[in-house]
């Protein structure tokens, strides 16, 4: 299955995400959905806080040009932003980052079970 393909089977396919991306550890685009519009510093600036997660709470977190509070994040695991009712799911893997936004009409919990899902079969299956 190729990048493209988990974003847009993996992710977009549940229903629980509305736009996703896979990233490099340095923010570098494998694949994204049309419209999704990160940009390579603001996943960066994520990636580099994974380690400290609680840290983004002075700062918050741009992606697409919005900025988001932050919610929660656990370290080296994923992270959490959210604006209103819509948000941001980042899940760290051991090569990749993998971001999901959802709109205000699907559950934040939906969207992080999503994300989390795909994490996890990506290092299970293929050791990403």
């Amino acid at each position: 299955m190729s990048w493209q393909e988990y974003v847009d089977v993996n992710l977009l396919g549940t229903g629980n995400v509305t736009a996703a991306g896979i990233y490099d550890l340095k923010g570098n685009p494998w694949a994204y959905s049309a419209g999704f519009a990160a940009q390579v510093e603001e996943v960066a600036a994520v990636s580099d806080h994974f380690a400290t997660p609680p840290d983004l709470a002075a700062t918050g977190v741009t992606i697409a040009g919005v900025k988001y509070m932050f919610v929660r994040g656990y370290e080296n695991e994923d992270i959490y932003v959210k604006r209103g009712n819509t948000g941001v799911c980042f899940r760290r893997c051991k090569t990749c980052i993998i971001v999901g936004y959802h709109d205000d009409t699907i559950p934040a919990g939906a969207c992080a079970q999503a994300v989390g899902k795909l994490a996890e079969y990506l290092a299970d299956e293929h050791g990403f």
